[in-house]
């Protein structure tokens, strides 16, 4: 084994592609160009999630799909840290220097299930980020419009992130991203996308991957 884990050797960067139109998802599949790559074995993690992604100017549209975590599923609005679905930590003005998150960053939980008044329909939820040195403004009602599948082996789901949810959020000045992502799971633990799983990613933007806001 390693003394240095080779994902710390380097930060990833990645073209985030840009679509004409994000939501809903009927509207159109993202397609391959929009995948991210899997970082599964550079990191040392399980290869169970998939993720793609896509921007304009009104916001992010996200999916992904995670196999091989059975049909059991721990979903609770209320706990979003804990939760088990993908959490995404979004950073509208990266640094690449700060330690601790501030108000241009975001994290959110989007939890396959556990929402509505069943509590059986999707939910995307604002989460703490640990250390955080100033609180982002409150997620509006509604700006994170989420559809999701269950399936007997996992989930899949697709999120509209929209502009007023992300703090911060001008990919005209700024045509970049902090981003990192997370799988979380009662039975498999923490499953991060992009660094090993005793980094401080969390919390610490320093461990995040970056995205450029690309054209088509």
């Amino acid at each position: 084994m390693p003394l240095v884990n080779p994902g710390s050797l380097f930060t990833f960067r990645f073209p985030c592609r840009k679509r004409k139109t994000l939501w809903p998802p009927a509207s159109g599949p993202l397609d391959e160009a929009c995948r991210l790559p899997s970082l599964a074995s550079i990191v040392g993690v399980p290869d169970l999630v998939s993720l793609w992604l896509a921007w304009n100017d009104g916001g992010l549209r996200v999916r992904g799909e995670m196999k091989g975590v059975g049909a059991s599923r721990w979903c609770q609005p209320t706990r979003p840290e804990d939760s088990d679905g993908l959490h995404l930590w979004i950073a509208t003005r990266p640094t690449g220097e700060s330690h601790r998150a501030g108000r241009f960053c975001r994290r959110l939980a989007l939890l396959p299930t556990g929402g509505g008044k069943l509590a059986d329909k999707p939910v995307a939820v604002a989460a703490v980020i640990p250390r955080t040195s100033e609180i982002p403004a409150e997620l509006p009602e509604g700006s994170v419009p989420i559809e999701a599948k269950l399936h007997a082996d996992g989930w899949s789901l697709e999120a509209h992130i929209t502009a007023a949810a992300l703090p911060g959020w001008d990919p005209a000045e700024i045509p970049r991203l902090g981003f990192f992502a997370a799988v979380i799971d009662r039975r498999l633990g923490r499953i991060p996308y992009g660094a090993p799983p005793e980094y401080p990613w969390e919390s610490d933007p320093t461990t995040w991957m970056e995205l450029d806001l690309a054209g088509a």
